[in-house]
C-alpha cells in the first residue's frame, strides 16, 4: 500500500529553497528573465539613470538591443571594425566581473566610463548588465584603461564632428556613477534571485504533481490487483471439505436407508447453495451466521457429540453489514485444528458484539490449542496436500482482505494456547464505505 503525506504550504516552499543543482545548472539568463523582460528592466533603468544598457551572456555576448546608446557610441559603431572593438570592450567587462564576481569599472577604448554588472544566480554566474557610456574627470587612476590594450584604427579625436559628438556625452561624477551602479546590481540580483526562486517553486511543483499522478498510477495498478484478487478469492469454498463431505454422504447412503442422508444432502446443497451462489462484496451479519450454523451442522453430523457449537448474536447486529467470506474460514480452523485433532472433542463457540466504534466477531474452541510450529510439525508428512492448508490460505486470505479494506490495525488477532484452545478476534467498524472489491 502506498503512504501518503499531506504537505502544508510552509513544507513545499523549505522544499523549494533547497537548491536544484541539476535546475540552476540549466539556467542561462535568457530562460531566467526573457529577452523581452530584460530590455525592460534596462529602459526603465536607463530613464531613471541616464546610462546606456546591454546585457551580455555568460560569454560575454551580447543578447538584447542596445538601450539609450550615446549618439557618439551608435556612430562609432556604424564601422564594422570598430563595432568589433566595442564588443571586444563589452566581452572585457563581462568577463572581468563573470571571474571576480564583482562589479567591474573600466573606461572604454573611446575614454568612456562603463561598469559590468554581474548577474549572479545561487553563486552562477549567468551573464552581466554593461552600462555606462559617461565621460568622468575624477575616476580614481587604479581604473582600468583598455584604449592602452584595445584599440580603433582610427583615432575618433581626428574628427571634428566625432569629438563634438564625445564632448556631448554626458558628464558623471564618479562617487555618483558607483552609487548607481551598486543600486543597479542589488536591483538585477534581487531579480535574478527572484526568478530562479520561482522557477525553482515551479520545477518542485511539478515533481510534486509526477509523483503524485504516478502514485495514483501506481495505487489504480495495487487496487486492481487487489480487487482480481479479492474477486478471484470471493466465496472461495474449501475443496477438501466438499469432497469430505461428499464422501461422508455416499457412506451414509451405502449404509443405510435413512432420513438422515437425505437431511445431510439437503443441508449441504443449501450450504453450496448460499456460500457458491453470493456474488456481493458485503453482506449482513444474519447472513453470515447462518451460513456458519448449516456448516457447523453439517460437521455435527460427521463428528456427532465430539463436536458441539454455540452462536451467539445481538439482536441489534442483524443488519450490520460485513465484508463476505471472512468469518469462514476461521470457523473451519477451530473445528479442524482445535476439535478435530482432540480425542474427546470441544466445543465451537462464535459470538459478535459492538466494542466502541468497531463490530467484534470472536470465534474460539476448547480443542488442542496448536501453534503454528506445532501445526507444521504434526501435519509435515502431508507435505501441504491436506484441507489445514486450504483452510490456512483461506485465513491468510480473509485478514489480508480485512487489510486491504480498513488498515493495518484490523488485521486479525488469533492465540493459541496448546492444550485449551484458539481464539480468533475478527475487528471492523460499525460505519464504513463499502468499496467494489
Amino acid at each position: 500500500m502506498h503512504e501518503f503525506h499531506d504537505r502544508t504550504k510552509g513544507e513545499i516552499v523549505d522544499s523549494n529553497t533547497q537548491i536544484d543543482e541539476n535546475l540552476i545548472n540549466k539556467f542561462n539568463i535568457i530562460n531566467l528573465f526573457g529577452k523581452e523582460t530584460l530590455e525592460d528592466i534596462q529602459e526603465k533603468i536607463s530613464r531613471a539613470t541616464g546610462l546606456a544598457f546591454v546585457t551580455v551572456d555568460y560569454k560575454g555576448e551580447p543578447i538584447t538591443k542596445m538601450t539609450s546608446f550615446t549618439e557618439f557610441c551608435s556612430e562609432i559603431r556604424k564601422n564594422k571594425k570598430a563595432e568589433c572593438v566595442c564588443k571586444s570592450s563589452d566581452a572585457f567587462g563581462g568577463i572581468q566581473a563573470a571571474v571576480t564576481q564583482k562589479n567591474c569599472v573600466y573606461f572604454c577604448p573611446c575614454g568612456l566610463l562603463e561598469i559590468a554588472i554581474p548577474i549572479i544566480v545561487r553563486g552562477h554566474y549567468l551573464g552581466g548588465f554593461i552600462g555606462g557610456q559617461v565621460r568622468c574627470l575624477d575616476a580614481p587612476s587604479g581604473v582600468s584603461k583598455l584604449e592602452n590594450v584595445i584599440k580603433h584604427s582610427q583615432n575618433y579625436r581626428e574628427d571634428k564632428h566625432m569629438l563634438s559628438l564625445f564632448e556631448s556625452v554626458q558628464l558623471y561624477n564618479y562617487e555618483k556613477f558607483m552609487s548607481v551602479a551598486e543600486l543597479i546590481s542589488l536591483i538585477i540580483n534581487q531579480l535574478g534571485e527572484k526568478e530562479a526562486y520561482r522557477l525553482m517553486q515551479k520545477n518542485s511543483l511539478k515533481k510534486e504533481v509526477e509523483e503524485l499522478n504516478n502514485s495514483k498510477k501506481e495505487l489504480e495498478i495495487e487496487n486492481a490487483l487487489k480487487k482480481n484478487e479479492l474477486i478471484n478469492l470471493r466465496a472461495q469454498l474449501n475443496p477438501h471439505f466438499l469432497i469430505n463431505v461428499l464422501n461422508s454422504i455416499s457412506n451414509l447412503a451405502a449404509i443405510e436407508d435413512s432420513p438422515k442422508t437425505n437431511e445431510m444432502i439437503v443441508m449441504f446443497a443449501d450450504y453450496l447453495k448460499q456460500s457458491l451462489g453470493s456474488q456481493k462484496s458485503y453482506t449482513n451479519l444474519s447472513d453470515e451466521f447462518e451460513n456458519i450454523e448449516k456448516y457447523l451442522r453439517i460437521q455435527k453430523v460427521k463428528y456427532g457429540d465430539l463436536l458441539q457449537y454455540s452462536i451467539n448474536m445481538n439482536e441489534k447486529m442483524h443488519y450490520q453489514r460485513i465484508p463476505s467470506h471472512i468469518i469462514m474460514p476461521f470457523v473451519e480452523y477451530a473445528v479442524f485444528y482445535g476439535i478435530a485433532t482432540k480425542n474427546n472433542g470441544g466445543k465451537v463457540a462464535v459470538t459478535s458484539y459492538y466494542e466502541g466504534k468497531d463490530v467484534v466477531i470472536c470465534i474460539s474452541d476448547n480443542g488442542s490449542g496448536f501453534s503454528d510450529e506445532a501445526i507444521a510439525k504434526k501435519f509435515k508428512i502431508y507435505k501441504g496436500g491436506y484441507e489445514g492448508e486450504s483452510i490456512q490460505i483461506s485465513i491468510s486470505n480473509a485478514r489480508e482482505k480485512l487489510i486491504t479494506l480498513f488498515g493495518e490495525k484490523y488485521d486479525t488477532f488469533i492465540e493459541n494456547t496448546e492444550g485449551e484452545g484458539t481464539r480468533s478476534i475478527i475487528r471492523f467498524p460499525i460505519k464504513f464505505e463499502e468499496r467494489n472489491v
